[in-house]
């Protein structure tokens, strides 16, 4: 700008110069400043407001602050433009944190220019500056408009960046909330700060890569998805409605990943589902449920409740099968077959055979050892139900080969 400045000073000659011009339009400056500013709030929605609000006072520094180091510039070129700059930095990051683009800042800049260009040149003419020099001096004030629309640019970027930022680090905490069952009021003020309305209900799922050393690519799944990959397995949260769509971007990135979906449920339960779909990845290591790309919760609910307390499983078992964990390792498969199928069919030892694939004597050879082991307790009902709940969440751990239920029965440490 200062070779422009030059070339403005030596077309306006000894007659007329830049400190003369400043001097005789610088009075002018407070009631074009007011005109100016009432425009601007007067055709740019975005800043309309009271005439003695802060935003009022705002573009009228901003105003102000821009015309008068533009006629500090025409004098001197080398004028500090660190205030002004970094003002319209300001205002542009403000509109970024505020989730607006630079159209309103844009458009007040263009209601500035135009009219202080009119009112510059009024002054211009009057003073007799002829065509070329008033054309060099229009160009500077273009020229220093783009100056600060590059200020607010990079204001705004940087202000956009910031929320980037704040947003990722909000819907992070948001997700641990959820996780760690917060109180709604609590999640209601994090999802704002997030940008991340919280939906009437909402599906977790429980992401592991091929190994605990692969981490899943979440990074690029839709803004109304919450993740997080720093533990192992990966979570990700989404609103019910879009879990589809999820799942599906999930698994075709990841291939070779195991995904755990919980059923629909509400904010609060989060904790729950969240427990839901990281235990369905563990029954399916055990063997429990078939080990599948996609478990989805709703399809293991039974062995899910069953192993909800392992410690209880554990316990019960020893205490109402002692009978078949005696037995030897053959007997103890073929005799708590029959027994659940039966427990769950309550069918004839023909209807039975067929379902097992053996001889209707070999069912009843069976049936007559069941009774001799377990005896009249087979009539009591309260033991028919506990029985048949432990042999259900039991059987697939022995089918398996988890031998921990027989150890512990002959008194040693399982592995």
């Amino acid at each position: 700008m200062q070779d422009a400045v030059s070339a403005l000073r030596d077309e306006l000659g000894p007659s007329t110069s830049t400190a003369h011009l400043v001097r005789t339009f610088r009075p002018r400056l407070p009631a074009l400043v007011q005109a100016i500013t009432a425009k601007i709030q007067s055709d740019v929605t975005a800043y309309a407001g009271r005439s003695t609000g802060r935003r009022r006072k705002l573009i009228d520094m901003a105003v102000a602050g821009a015309i008068e180091h533009f006629l500090e510039l025409v004098q001197d070129p080398n004028a500090s433009s660190r205030r002004v700059d970094e003002l319209f930095r300001r205002m542009g990051h403000g509109e970024a944190t505020d989730g607006r683009t630079l159209d309103a800042m844009q458009t007040s800049l263009h209601i500035a220019t135009k009219d202080a260009w009119r009112e510059i040149g009024t002054v211009a003419v009057q003073h007799g500056i002829d065509a070329q020099a008033l054309g060099m001096l229009g160009n500077l004030l273009f020229d220093y408009i783009d100056h600060l629309s590059t200020q607010a640019a990079e204001g705004h970027a940087g202000g956009r960046d910031a929320v980037q930022r704040d947003r990722g680090s909000a819907r992070s905490q948001l997700l641990e909330e959820l996780l760690a069952g917060a109180p709604p009021r609590e999640l209601q003020s994090r999802a704002a700060t997030a940008v991340w309305p919280l939906p009437r209900q909402l599906v977790i799922m429980t992401v592991l890569g091929a190994d605990e050393t692969d981490l899943p690519v979440l990074d690029d799944l839709p803004a109304t998805c919450l993740t997080r990959t720093s533990s192992v397995p990966a979570v990700v949260i989404c609103p019910a409605e879009a879990a589809p769509g999820v799942i599906d971007a999930v698994t075709r990135r990841n291939p070779d990943a195991r995904c755990g979906i919980s059923w629909a449920v509400r904010p609060d339960q989060a904790p729950d589902a969240s427990r839901w779909a990281e235990r369905v990845l563990l029954l399916a290591d055990a063997g429990v449920v078939p080990d599948q790309p996609v478990l989805h919760c709703t399809e293991h609910r039974t062995q899910l409740w069953l192993h909800s307390e392992p410690a209880l499983r554990q316990r019960l078992c020893q205490d109402l099968l002692s009978p078949l964990l005696a037995e030897t390792p053959n007997s103890r498969e073929i005799l708590s077959e029959t027994l659940l199928c039966w427990l769950e069919t309550r069918e004839s030892a023909p209807a039975i055979a067929a379902t097992l694939g053996v001889h209707p004597q070999t069912i009843r050879y069976r049936w007559k050892r069941i009774n001799e082991i377990f005896g009249e307790t087979l009539h009591e009902p309260e033991f028919i139900v506990q029985i048949t709940m432990v042999l259900k969440a039991s059987v697939p751990l022995w089918k398996s080969g988890d031998q921990s239920d027989f150890e512990r029965y002959r008194g040693e440490d399982p592995p």
